[in-house]
């Protein structure tokens, strides 16, 4: 049973996250820690899952990046997710309070919340016209700061990095490939630094970290096929509404 799931999270997260740009990491990492019991090596196996899948998912795109937006994007990454991983092992992130939601209790952590509203806010400003902002390519490196340290920070580089870059109403596959880029940028910093202690890749269930990564792997495949059936605006649609569910669902504590 714990293979089937470890199997399906990564094909349908893989999947999901080829048209948002964002999931993988947060839908793996409780699998993995389910199956480790150890929260270091859960974000570890994930962090390996994560970088293979984005090379992999980059040869299949990368006549479609964007390098102008691409290149200062990533580059203003680069140091701000060296700075977030390195937060990240001397952070100890608190709980605000508990809530009661359907019988359960769901721990509320300051980080988690205010990257929830954050991520909500630039939802909700795509979603509703009248909110409607826009990015100058001058200010691509506000989003690449920002997304990046975040991403080094908690891993959740992929919905902020997709709040800015659906501003520029990019081609479908132009704005897929070119996430995929900054993705990789951050995922390589953020890796130097998450195994910067070899310990961990001697006490990781390789066994399990490759089954994950073939149906990752498979994911991608199949979310590149349907990537072509798929409308811009209803992308974008897609995109938004994701954004909002996974930033409220991680404000409230149901993921962590």
């Amino acid at each position: 049973m714990d293979i089937f799931i470890l199997i399906t999270v990564s094909f349908g997260a893989s999947w999901l996250t080829f048209f948002c740009g964002f999931g993988l990491g947060t839908m793996l990492t409780p699998v993995f820690y389910m199956l480790f019991k150890d929260l270091e090596l859960a974000i570890a196996a994930t962090t390996v899952v994560h970088f293979l899948n984005n090379v992999f998912k980059f040869m299949l795109m990368k006549k479609s990046v964007n390098w102008k937006i691409a290149i200062p994007f990533g580059l203003a990454a680069i140091p701000a997710a060296f700075v977030g991983a390195y937060l990240l092992t001397h952070f100890d992130d608190f709980t605000m309070t508990s809530i009661q939601l359907f019988g359960k209790s769901l721990d509320i952590k300051a980080m988690n919340l205010t990257f929830g509203i954050v991520l909500s806010t630039f939802a909700l400003i795509e979603l509703i016209p009248t909110w409607g902002i826009s990015f100058s390519k001058q200010k691509l490196w506000i989003g690449g700061v920002i997304s990046g340290f975040f991403g080094g920070l908690s891993g959740h580089q992929g919905a902020l990095r997709t709040a800015f870059l659906v501003k520029y109403k990019l081609e479908k596959n132009v704005f897929i490939a070119t996430g995929i880029v900054v993705a990789l940028t951050i995922d390589i910093v953020r890796s130097s630094v998450y195994f910067s202690d070899l310990s961990k890749v001697d006490n990781i269930n390789w066994r399990f970290v490759l089954i994950s990564l073939i149906a990752a792997l498979l994911g991608a495949i199949s979310g590149r096929y349907f990537l072509q059936k798929i409308k811009l605006d209803t992308l974008n649609i897609i995109v938004s509404i994701g954004m909002l569910v996974f930033g409220i669902t991680l404000a409230l504590g149901v993921l962590n």
